[in-house]
This record gives structure tokens, sequence and C-alpha cells, in this order.
């Protein structure tokens, strides 16, 4: 893999940790949402502990599988993970877990008779009451929906 791809790569995986974390903090219904829709079983293989780095709680069990040593106090990305699609592309789709078919529907504002907004110039969007990481985390989780 090229440096550039590995770089690419590590951004998207850090993104999807910032994602999960947000989603846990100030998204809890879409959490919940698609935990109803979350179908099988976890196979403890440990992929989801080691996304950008191998978790200093995660401990090898002699017959190759994986299993968190502090199960009853994980964090909640933790313990919600996957929380949808885009978690399964984080661990290379190896998870036991998916998702209900209706997940990929996407709605296309052309074709529901709805406007594509206009981007506005960044200067115009910011003002002094609304700080940069405050759009940015809306951006981060205006994605998700």
């Amino acid at each position: 893999m090229r440096k550039g791809n590995v770089l690419t790569e590590q951004i998207r995986l850090i993104r999807g940790k910032i994602r999960r974390f947000a989603l846990t903090r100030f998204k809890k219904r879409y959490v919940d949402e698609q935990a109803s829709r979350k179908q099988g079983e976890c196979n403890h293989c440990g992929n989801c502990c080691e996304i950008l780095f191998r978790c200093p709680f995660l401990i090898t069990i002699e017959d190759g599988s994986s299993q968190c040593s502090i199960y009853e106090d994980r964090p909640g990305q933790c313990a919600a993970f996957p929380i949808d699609y885009r978690d399964l592309a984080d661990v290379g789709f190896e998870c036991t877990y998916s998702f209900g078919q209706d997940l990929l529907s996407i709605d296309l504002p052309k074709e529901s008779g709805q406007t594509v907004p206009e981007p506005q110039i960044a200067s115009r969007r910011l003002n002094p009451t609304r700080m940069l990481p405050v759009l940015l985390l809306n951006r981060l989780l205006n994605r998700t929906r």
C-alpha cells in the first residue's frame, strides 16, 4: 500500500472513532434505532478493539478468541459497536453483525421534490455566536442521517 493510501485509511479510521464517540454522546436516539436493526452476534474476534491501535484492555484467550477485561464498564462506543454499516467497513466487513436492507436506502432531494440548498461561503455561515468546532461537529453528525 502506498504511503498516501495508508494515511488516507488512517484518517478515515480516526474519523470513524470520532463519529462513534459523538454519536454515543449526542445522537443516542440514532444509536438506539440502529441497535434495533442490528442482526447477529459478536464472535469475539477483537477486530473492533484493534481499529487504529490495539485496545490495552483486550485480552486474547488461549482458544484464539478475544475478551475485554473491562467489559462491564466499557465505554459507550464499545458497547454500541457496530453502530451502522460504516463501522462494519472499519473492520473490513469481518464482523458477524449485519443490518437490515432499509439502512441502505438513500433519500435524494431532487426526486422527493425538495431543492438542494446552495453551498454558502464559510464566512457567511460563521457568526460570533457559533464557534468553528460546533459547526464541524454538526457537519460530522449530520452525515449520519
